[in-house]
């Protein structure tokens, strides 16, 4: 049968279920959720209610934006159970008990349509005992659909089949889950714990008996296996203390209990100084203390204790150095930075040895039993512990280092599979061959290509390929690149530092538009990295400032606000794709383009108040027109006279706020609400390239016409008097700094229009002139040049 999800019921509104409600809700699908009807309760909503009121709480947020809550209805499943019958898809998210999830599906069953799908969100037990006495269409149209907690931000989502699950079912629920609600989907075999809590929570146990055996500290652990091992940050105790200790012993015991056959099974037993810990109530960040607790000193200031796990005292952290670590922050990629703490000779190398070999062991020995590829374990450790290299993916790199792997197995035989990659592939469990990524598939003892997403390009493909095939790189100026991705499109891809803007980027900028219509369609602005832009190369600003180089910097900035011009009236249609941040410049970028697609997780954003300086690259001028201060828009009403715009723009500039979502950068106007969200990353450049042909087939049609030049009517002095005391109160009553002030002041200097009177209109050339002399004018401030400084070393901003 054909299915589809245009509604859904989350029953159970617990953290898991009600952040699963709130996700729903950012795609655009409504929901009901669901719980129990408390005894004695005047409210008989009150668990659900209470549920939906902590996720809008929650931070980081669950909703891109809290007005998503408007599509989220609350209930309970005595009084609404026949609502169910009116929704597609009924995801049981309660207790992890199998006698409760079967009197719910009891339940459930009753109201059934033929239509529903039925899933449970347990994180570990077996999905064949769950629908033991089911009827045969419950069991067709049911399957396991574990999210990660937080669930907006954990891109896994681990799909468990039963035998008698319709296989259109699961196709239809692969497609929807990356297309729709933008995650990446791993199909996982019916085991306990399925793949990524199996292999997850075994490498922490593991890692915890090594710390506990060997007397390594809480964050001495965590520095050497965090980042410099391709890791988070939290690496092992920091990532148990988010997730929670009740959890992990949960998923460790469940373990412990259904894979008797492990032969590591007794890893899984939770040492008892933890089972101290945790009887004590110390569950982690939900408990306010686990292996970690915040407190703060007396002078207020709020610092971070690491648990002593001799003495179960909470003592301040101690910083730690290693050679190895050292000698792996000077690397480049994780591949790199993992091998030069392997082949390290001290204290941290040795436990990033024993503990990278017991993981690759595990992960090898148990492939075959738990997943159907070695993709699917590396994508579900990449997408669900945010590993930069998934397990098959680091045996490669020792695979390829015959010294650093007789070094981490000197007299270990290594596992089966292993030795199969060695004996019948070549050597490794990827390789490329024939343009593609291939994985060895150990069904038949052959490479086979990699999954990918319907459609999806990327642009590490298109620059790989030959030029005389009508893709690949046009040009490379070293800060950007123009690559040909076929169908009349072009690309335009950043690769400097952070992405952040220099005259390289600038100059690309204008052969995109100047030469790029000569050869293309439409125009793309997209990258790969994490993040969009931070925006200018304020290094270059803090040197051209201090040496006094102010013609200098009056022509970068100039440059700078024309390459953005061009954007914006560009015959070339021109189309963003951002993810991650963009900041400052790369806001502008932004708003000087014809049309945006943005990923649903980016942070927009002008912030550079938070250097001492304003928006100078055409930011400023643009925000003023999206917030209504174009004379057409005042001839219409939109605008609510000059002042309301202004007003509106110094509000969002001065405190350099900076949208937690693209759904909040449209509610900010950095996005225009024409402008459309992508939720996963891999489908954004497709999706991005989809928007630029339909612009230029708009083009072609007549449909579309470039920019016309802009006036604005803005409120002038009168105007500026009042922002300027609006700051002066701030000051008195200590919300800002001196400094804050001074950048105030200009901010309310250009978006007020300088001298200009309320009644005449100025162009788009007049406020950029405004910018550009304000921004000058706070670089030859010592303060300014104090933040600037502060920020480039600290990568935070500086209250002087």
């Amino acid at each position: 049968m054909a299915y589809t999800i245009h509604s859904a019921a989350v029953i159970g509104a617990g953290v898991m279920g009600a952040a699963i409600a709130a996700h729903l809700a950012n795609v655009g699908i409504p929901s009901l959720l669901l719980d129990i009807v408390p005894e004695n309760a005047k409210d008989r909503n009150s668990i659900a209610r209470t549920g939906l009121e902590k996720t809008l709480k929650s931070r980081p947020a669950s909703f891109y934006s809290k007005r998503g809550a408007q599509l989220v209805t609350i209930g309970n499943i005595e009084d609404d159970l026949e609502k169910l019958a009116q929704v597609d898809w009924i995801i049981e998210a309660v207790v992890e008990r199998p006698d409760i999830k079967q009197q719910l599906y009891n339940k459930i069953e009753k109201v059934l349509q033929p239509h529903t799908i039925i899933s449970s969100n347990t994180s570990g037990l077996p999905a064949h005992l769950l629908i033991e006495g089911r009827s045969e269409q419950f069991r067709q149209h049911f399957l396991i659909t574990h999210f990660f907690n937080p669930v907006r931000y954990m891109r896994l989502l681990e799909l468990v089949p039963t035998v008698d699950t319709d296989p259109a079912l699961l196709q239809f629920m692969r497609i929807f889950g990356t297309e729709k609600l933008g995650k990446g989907i791993v199909i996982c075999k019916d085991t306990p714990n399925f793949i990524a809590n199996r292999l997850g929570v075994y490498v922490s146990l593991n890692t915890i008996q090594h710390a506990l055996n060997e007397g390594y500290s809480v964050n001495e652990v965590d520095t050497i296996l965090g980042t410099s091992m391709g890791r988070p940050k939290s690496a092992v105790f920091r990532t148990a203390d988010l997730s929670g200790l009740d959890t992990l012993m949960h998923v460790a015991n469940n373990l412990y209990k259904n894979a008797p056959d492990d032969e590591q099974r007794e890893t899984f037993r939770i040492p008892p100084i933890v089972q101290q810990i945790i009887d004590k109530g110390w569950l982690g960040e939900k408990s306010g203390q686990g292996f970690y607790k915040r407190v703060k000193g007396p002078d207020g200031a709020s610092a971070i204790l690491e648990l002593n796990l001799q003495t179960l005292e909470y003592e301040p952290q101690t910083k730690q150095r290693f050679a190895s670590l050292g000698a792996a922050r000077r690397l480049d990629t994780p591949a790199q930075k993992i091998k030069a703490v392997l082949q390290g000779d001290d204290r941290a190398s040795h436990l990033a040895r024993e503990t990278t070999a017991a993981a690759l062991t595990y992960a090898a020995n148990r492939a075959q039993e738990i997943a159907e590829s070695v993709v699917d374990i590396d994508n579900a450790l990449r997408w669900g512990f945010n590993f930069e290299l998934g397990n098959f993916e680091l045996w490669d790199v020792l695979l390829q280092e015959p010294a650093l792997l007789a070094q981490i197995f000197p007299e270990q035989e290594l596992p089966e599979l292993v030795r199969r990659v060695q004996e019948k592939g070549q050597g490794t469990f990827y390789i490329t061959g024939n343009g593609q990524k291939q994985f060895f598939d150990f069904h038949t003892d052959t490479y086979q290509p990699v999954p990918t997403t319907e459609n999806v390009i990327s642009l590490s493909t298109f620059k790989a390929g030959p030029i005389t095939q009508g893709q690949g790189v046009i040009k490379d100026n070293g800060s950007a690149s123009l690559i040909d991705l076929g169908d009349g499109i072009a690309c335009l891809e950043f690769h400097t530092k952070m992405n952040s803007i220099d005259e390289g980027i600038i100059e690309m900028m204008r052969y995109a538009v100047e030469d790029g219509a000569k050869q293309f369609r439409a125009l793309v602005i997209n990258n790969e990295a994490p993040d969009f832009s931070a925006g200018a190369n304020l290094f270059l600003v803090l040197m051209g400032a201090r040496q006094g180089a102010w013609d200098m910097l009056e022509g970068a900035i100039s440059g700078l606000q024309q390459a953005h011009q061009l954007l914006k009236y560009s015959s070339l249609p021109v189309v963003v794709a951002p993810r991650g941040r963009a900041l400052g410049g790369g806001c502008e970028i932004i708003l000087h383009a014809h049309h945006t697609r943005a990923l649903a997780e980016s942070y927009i954003g002008l912030v550079e108040v938070g250097v001492g300086l304003i928006p100078a690259g055409g930011g400023s001028k643009e925000y003023l027109l999206r917030m209504g201060a174009g004379v057409e828009s005042q001839k219409d009403g939109k605008g609510n006279g000059p002042f309301t715009p202004a007003r509106r723009a110094f509000e969002t500039i001065a405190v350099a706020t900076v949208s937690t979502s693209a759904v909040e950068a449209q509610e900010l106007r950095f996005l225009r609400k024409t402008d459309a969200i992508t939720v996963n990353p891999e489908t954004l450049l497709r999706d991005a390239k989809a928007d630029a042909i339909k612009l230029a087939e708009a083009k072609a049609a007549g449909t579309w016409q470039p920019a016309q030049p802009q006036q604005l009517l803005l409120p002038g002095t009168g105007a500026r008097l009042v922002l300027e005391q609006q700051i002066e109160g701030m000051l008195l009553t200590g919300k800002v700094s001196e400094h804050d002030a001074v950048v105030g002041r200009h901010l309310a200097h250009v978006l007020t229009g300088g001298d200009c009177s309320p009644i005449t209109p100025v162009s788009e050339q007049y406020v950029l002139d405004l910018e550009r002399a304000a921004f000058l004018s706070l670089c030859g401030m010592e303060k300014t040049q104090e933040r600037i400084q502060y920020t480039l070393e600290t990568g935070k901003t500086l209250r002087n």
